[in-house]
């Protein structure tokens, strides 16, 4: 402190010269460090710039015009896939537009009136319906309507499975043996298929509690759900016709006026228990090589089936065997199982809300 005081001007510089040394040295670190950050991002750029040469193709401004042009038509062709996936005409129109009944007493009406027109449809069209069939897969609301929780996804099934049996019966098979339907889900319900779809033992606890008349479950190996992008609606037709029946039905499936995909097609030779005669008004066209096979007709009378001997009149043979014989073998009927799906877009998950900020209390 003495020192200090004999020579306080020489202190007091000494003092800056020092302070002054010490902020050089921060400067200079500071640079020296700022610098090295500099180069290695100037070398990782390096790096990246000599990547990008590298694509193919190259990244250029022709290149970049060409992928967007690409990308424009692969947005319209998902576009038009999913408006196709929609639906369209009147059919789709219509199911896009109900409204689903506010009660359960609205929903039990509905279904009765579905039943009713079904019934009344199957009637104009000579198709036997049995019992098994019913209520078109609606058996179990026979008596009441859905569960306030269940009317929404029952009322779309409802409206699906009309259409579908519409087009079915207009095709005219011969009977309606059973219409099944997989198990309304409501929307928790569905979300926790979703989940469970990872999960081969919960997918199969899921899928043992579908039993009953009006259910079945749909092989998972069989069906289109993709969890997350499509979901289905299953139905199982069952019936007895002629092969002229089912192609009808399929090709009006096939004007894709619904999205319904058909999944599974089994064909068996009906029982004597499915079969019923069929009712034909027309009568069988002779061909002129038919006078010469009189042994494969048989006499409606029950006389004998050998060859007879020409008229005297001058009628032609064969005009005279038609009118009066029928053909001893008869086209069997089969027994068609279709299983459809219903395609619907799982619409996208809407993203996380961004949480606001907590304010600062005082």
């Amino acid at each position: 402190m003495s020192w200090y005081r004999k020579n306080p001007l020489f202190a007091t510089g000494l003092a800056v010269c020092t302070a002054l040394a010490l902020g050089e040295l921060a400067f200079t670190f500071e640079r020296w460090d700022a610098s090295r950050t500099t180069a290695k991002k100037l070398q990782e750029r390096r790096i990246e710039l000599q990547a990008m040469t590298e694509l193919r193709p190259p990244p250029t401004k022709a290149v970049s015009k060409g992928i967007e042009t690409d990308l424009a038509k692969a947005l319209a062709a998902a576009a038009a896939m999913q408006a196709e996936l929609k639906g369209r005409g009147p059919a789709a129109e219509k199911i896009r537009s109900a409204k689903p009944p506010a009660a359960r007493t609205d929903a039990y009406f509905d279904l009765a009136t579905y039943v009713e027109k079904l019934r009344e449809l199957a009637k104009k069209q000579d198709v036997e319906v049995r019992a098994e069939a019913a209520r078109f897969g609606f058996s179990a609301y026979a008596n009441e309507g859905p569960l306030p929780e269940h009317m929404e996804p029952v009322f779309r099934q409802r409206q699906v499975a009309q259409y579908l049996l519409e087009s079915l019966i207009e095709a005219k098979p011969r009977a309606l043996l059973s219409v099944k339907r997989e198990r309304s889900l409501t929307k928790s319900e569905r979300e926790a298929r979703i989940a469970a779809a990872a999960d081969p033992a919960a997918a199969i606890a899921v899928d043992s509690s579908d039993s009953g008349p009006d259910y079945f479950t749909i092989d998972s190996r069989m069906s289109a759900r993709v969890a997350g992008y499509l979901d289905t609606l299953a139905f199982r037709f069952v019936f007895t016709g002629q092969t002229a029946a089912l192609r009808l039905f399929l090709n009006r499936l096939a004007a894709f006026d619904l999205p319904v995909l058909v999944r599974e097609v089994e064909v068996d030779v009906a029982t004597p228990e499915e079969s019923v005669a069929p009712a034909s008004n027309e009568e069988p066209v002779a061909s002129a090589d038919q006078s010469s096979a009189a042994s494969v007709l048989l006499a409606v009378d029950g006389a004998s089936s050998k060859p007879a001997k020409a008229p005297a009149i001058p009628t032609p043979p064969a005009a005279s065997r038609v009118a009066t014989a029928t053909p001893i073998v008869l086209k069997p009927l089969s027994k068609y199982t279709v299983t459809v799906e219903f395609v619907e877009l799982v619409p996208p998950a809407a993203p996380p809300a961004e949480s606001a900020p907590v304010a600062p209390t005082s």
